[in-house]
């Protein structure tokens, strides 16, 4: 003989249903970590105050957009990327000239005094990327040495395609996070700089 099953009725399970289905779908949602925003280092080729050939700067970025910018001096920049003053952008106070290897910006591994250099002379070099001349004059006729471009005070289009590796696809774009210790550290390798200023 057959039994017949029976079953509450739907009407009775469907908030129950519901509850369960929401709970789940809750629970998914907050493993997800939503994007936030970041601080970065920054830089640009355009001239900054005080007649610099270059500027600064702690970005805020957000999913690849610049959502604001805060200009630092050559000082503060230093400090900040070495870690020696709190900054947004370096909250764990690392070296990070020696955590991208930017060479010219570091002691060597094995000095005995394993400190700071107070300043990061390849950002004297940055003017080059821009200009083929220095473009202020200079006391008594001085001159600043040549720069590394192919054109008078833009670099050429070769060289605007190596620079876009690096975010910079024109001479006033902003080049950050990663991409700008990318740039310090390949401007120390005589072997780019010869590829950039003319090519192999």
């Amino acid at each position: 003989m057959l039994r017949r099953l029976s079953f509450p009725p739907l009407r009775r399970c469907l908030p129950a249903l519901v509850a369960l289905l929401m709970g789940s779908s809750a629970a998914a949602h907050a493993s997800v970590q939503q994007p936030t925003a970041t601080y970065e280092f920054a830089l640009s080729l355009a001239t900054g105050p005080n007649s610099q050939l270059f500027t600064l700067f702690v970005v805020k970025v957000f999913e690849g957009n610049i959502l604001e910018s805060t200009p630092l001096s050559r000082e503060q920049f230093v400090r900040q990327v070495q870690g020696r003053t709190f900054s947004k952008a370096n909250p764990d106070a690392e070296d990070l000239f020696r955590k991208y290897d930017v060479k010219a910006c570091t002691l060597p591994p094995d000095s005995a005094a394993m400190g700071y250099l107070t300043d990061c002379l390849t950002l004297d070099n940055l003017w080059k990327l821009r200009f083929w001349e220095y473009p202020f004059a200079m006391a008594d006729g001085a001159r600043a040495g040549k720069g590394w471009s192919e054109k008078p005070s833009m670099p050429s289009e070769r060289q605007l395609l190596l620079l876009s590796d690096y975010g910079i696809t024109y001479t006033t774009a902003i080049c950050y996070g990663e991409n700008l210790f990318r740039l310090l550290r390949d401007m120390g390798d005589p072997a780019w700089v010869d590829n950039y200023r003319k090519g192999y």
